[in-house]
């Protein structure tokens, strides 16, 4: 008789050590799949901030055709400065021209980006990034996450 009620509880036991194995095993692969996702959108945040980099250095070495035209050759003899407009139209060029808009997804070319003082080229860039499989099945898992990047390159004027 005790053998029988030592068995029958061993035997729902069994099915607590399965539905718990589960959970746990559910935890783990929510764990991996959050740490994945925070690493994949650090990645593509990097990404972003290398291309404001190499767009920063290209707009220092854009010029302002009007002052390049001007009969003075530029201000106070000090060279071309940047302007406004030279800068923001360089970026962009650049966006178009090296296919990195279309490489990340969704940058644009944020407020803030132009020069400030006709030497330092400041560019902004606002980007929408998402885990690689926030658009997965039928439940959105997260909408992803709004950056904002900025660089500046300074500009030799001679």
């Amino acid at each position: 008789m005790a053998v029988s009620a030592a068995r029958a509880r061993a035997s729902a036991e069994e099915g607590r050590i399965l539905v718990l194995a589960l959970v746990y095993a559910l935890i783990a692969v929510a764990l991996v799949l959050t740490v994945v996702a925070a690493s994949a959108v650090h990645l593509q945040r990097k990404r972003v901030l290398a291309i404001a980099d190499a767009a920063a250095a290209d707009a220092a070495d854009a010029v302002d055709e009007r002052a390049y035209y001007a009969p003075d050759g530029g201000v106070d003899g000090r060279g071309v400065p940047l302007s406004e407009e030279s800068v923001r139209a360089s970026v962009t060029a650049y966006l178009e021209r090296s296919g990195a808009a279309a490489e990340v997804g969704g940058i644009a070319v944020g407020d803030g980006t132009g020069s400030p003082d006709g030497r330092t080229a400041v560019v902004v860039l606002v980007a929408h990034l998402a885990p690689p499989w926030s658009a997965v099945g039928p439940v959105r898992l997260g909408g992803g996450v709004d950056v904002r990047v900025s660089s500046r390159a300074v500009a030799r004027l001679r």
